[in-house]
């Protein structure tokens, strides 16, 4: 099974996976995808399979890929310069030390890939959160951390049309920013359906093309910085600053920061083609987060000592990064890197998110979590049709309920932050539940470490965060908490369904 299409099941992306490649593969679609999509793994009798063991068991995948090749991967998933969209959110919650954010975001994050690498390594057939906290805890709670992926996942869409009509707004302002972002939606909608066979080829380039556009951005900035007199030169007030730091903004802002870094876990995908299973994707998703973290900082370190004060963009905080982008050059640089946000994000994202969420929802519809009827299957794109066509018309509902509601874009990306880090904190809960009490891995410093300390801080990192997402999304994720166990309780005291989700 190629690259391509070890993502479709999207099973093991986690959540927050905000992908340019690792749904659009999806719309390929292919049998395999399908069923891996609906497969429910069990734990491993031994929890350190290896290769040979699994081609002797009837494994399919070939193990291929390296952990260089998967670290190109998560790039691709990623999104380099997805930092930009929410450059002015940040640098207000935070009193003007962006950087500062997304550092204790990678933090964050962290812990969180420790505990991905080793549940991985316990349930190397599966890369689903969902999976590991079913087996853990329970069937229960095993769908509520479904239940979380999917409020990150279903408010995403919405989210990504809604970022990438504001940066062509910015360049386009006699076009409203609702029809642009119907007009994301409609091209997003056509491609999902009718499949998108040059999905890698597409996504590669738009990778290069991001890294170009934050190379000219970090080259140019960092010139101005250094040739213009008006500049404060390299402060490291954007990185902290005793005066204007605030607990409760720099969080706010963390969990704003957050939603560059949450789809990690698209590696995890590929734990069945990886040359090494146990140990490949843990660290494949380690060095991807911390080139990640460097490029996500520099970033926000230049664009903070241009304008430390934020004065030129203090009305304009949605276009922040743009209008900074400007005093750099022009307007030639502004607008290539909303061009960019823009694609990425409306385009390259969207249709990786679409295709995600289908095949999530496929799977927890075979599992008996949602209706039949998501688990349909087109047998012309091997893609779960009935589920991409509701994901649609969800993301018209919630385009014009957040558009008419006057719920703007930070909120609505603290929403969907809400979910991942929610499903973040009962991975990390997960491995210490079964690493430390039912394994009893307690041996030596490194399980201390491991299997206790590290997912115990991933815990209360998490939750911290995600409680400090402030008002309307701490209610919108409360609210949907709540409306889970209520779901789960008619689902199988009332309707007396059986679930299986792993």
């Amino acid at each position: 099974m190629s690259k391509q299409n070890s993502a479709q099941a999207m099973k093991g992306s986690g959540p927050g996976a905000t992908t340019t490649v690792a749904a659009t593969a999806t719309a390929t679609g292919t049998a395999a995808a399908a069923k891996a999509a609906s497969d429910v793994p069990a734990v491993s009798q031994d929890p350190h399979p290896t290769v040979a063991k699994n081609h002797k068991n009837g494994d399919p995948f070939k193990r291929t890929l390296t952990v260089p090749d998967m670290v190109i991967w998560g790039l691709i998933c990623m999104v380099p310069i997805s930092p930009m969209a929410i450059y002015g959110g940040v640098f207000t919650d935070s009193n003007g030390m962006p950087t500062l954010a997304f550092l204790i975001g990678f933090v964050a994050v962290l812990f969180s890939v420790f505990s991905f690498g080793i549940m991985i390594n316990h349930f190397p057939s599966s890369g689903s959160i969902f999976t590991y906290v079913s087996h853990v805890m329970g069937k229960a709670m095993g769908f509520i951390a479904g239940w979380l992926m999917l409020l990150q996942y279903l408010v995403s869409p919405a989210l990504v049309y809604l970022i990438a009509a504001i940066a062509i707004h910015e360049l386009v302002p006699q076009i409203p920013i609702l029809v642009l972002c119907f007009a994301f939606l409609v091209i997003v909608g056509i491609v999902s359906l009718i499949g998108m066979k040059t999905a890698m080829v597409v996504n590669k380039a738009a990778l290069i093309a991001q890294l170009v556009i934050l190379a000219l951005f970090v080259g140019f900035g960092v010139a101005y910085i250094v040739s213009n007199p008006a500049s404060t030169g390299f402060s490291f007030d954007s990185i902290f600053n005793p005066a204007k730091f605030e607990f409760g903004g720099t969080m706010s802002a963390v969990s704003l920061a957050v939603m560059s870094y949450v789809g990690f876990g698209a590696i995890a995908t590929l734990t069945q083609e990886a040359i090494d299973p146990r140990k490949g994707p843990g660290r494949a998703m380690m060095v991807m987060a911390i080139v990640l973290c460097v490029l996500y900082v520099a970033q926000m370190y230049v664009a903070a000592c241009i304008d430390p004060t934020g004065a030129n963009f203090a009305n304009n905080t949605d276009n922040a990064f743009y209008v900074v982008a400007r005093m750099i050059t022009g307007p030639w640089l502004a607008i290539l890197c909303a061009v960019g946000v823009a694609l990425a994000q409306g385009v390259f994202t969207a249709i990786a998110q679409q295709t995600s969420i289908a095949f999530v929802m496929f799977t927890m519809a075979t599992g008996g979590a949602l209706p039949k009827f998501m688990a349909k299957m087109s047998k012309r794109t091997n893609s779960p049709i009935n589920a991409i066509i509701f994901i649609i018309a969800l993301s018209i509902v919630l385009t014009l309920v957040f558009h008419f509601a006057g719920i703007d874009m930070n909120t609505i990306a603290k929403i969907s932050n809400f979910g991942a880090l929610a499903t973040y904190g009962l991975l990390n809960l997960s491995v210490i539940i079964f690493c430390w009490f039912q394994l009893k891995e307690r041996k030596g410093a490194k399980a201390l470490f491991m299997h206790l300390i590290f997912p115990a801080l991933g815990t209360i990192i998490c939750f911290a965060i995600m409680l400090s997402v402030k008002d309307v999304a701490l209610i919108v994720g409360g609210i949907w908490i709540v409306l889970g166990f209520a779901y789960y309780f008619v689902l199988t005291r009332v309707l007396h369904r059986e679930i299986h989700l792993g």
